[in-house]
């Protein structure tokens, strides 16, 4: 039953960050006010050849890649979310796992009076993604690991 109730309120802070950012994106449509995008470079860092500590695949443990992995985990929970499960809500789930874990969500809220109260819980919901993101990280290093140990 906690688990049950966990996933809504994951849920619903996901539908409501969806929802908020979606109508301050309308309002600064509307009103031709200019929203400064984050100058953020993020990239999944990957070894091509084999060095001599580690040999094959693997994908560096880093906070950016962390917030990557917990994209794709948000991708395979609203891939297999039940009765609307499928590739496109997989898609905006990713895009909002995304958006919460490296923290616009939780400074979009923050910015606005009226949702300042949900800036915690995103942050919260945020550190939960990126400890979700770090173990997809390390679940793949650790299959391709074992993969090449086959090899």
């Amino acid at each position: 039953m906690a688990a049950r109730q966990q996933t809504r309120v994951v849920v619903s802070v996901l539908v409501a960050v969806s929802l908020l950012l979606l109508t301050s994106a309308a309002v600064g449509f509307v009103t031709g006010s200019v929203a400064q995008p984050v100058a953020r470079s993020v990239q999944v860092q990957m070894q091509a050849e084999p060095s001599s500590k580690s040999s094959g695949f693997s994908i560096e443990e880093s906070s950016g890649n962390f917030e990557i992995g917990a994209a794709a985990v948000s991708f395979f929970v609203g891939l297999l979310f039940p009765l609307l499960g499928g590739f496109t809500l997989g898609l905006i789930f990713a895009v909002l796992g995304y958006l919460v874990a490296n923290g616009t969500a939780a400074n979009t809220l923050a910015g606005n009076k009226d949702t300042k109260d949900y800036a915690d819980p995103a942050t919260q919901v945020a550190g939960v993604l990126v400890q979700a993101g770090s173990s997809g990280v390390k679940a793949v290093n650790w299959a391709a690991k074992k993969i090449e140990e086959q090899k």
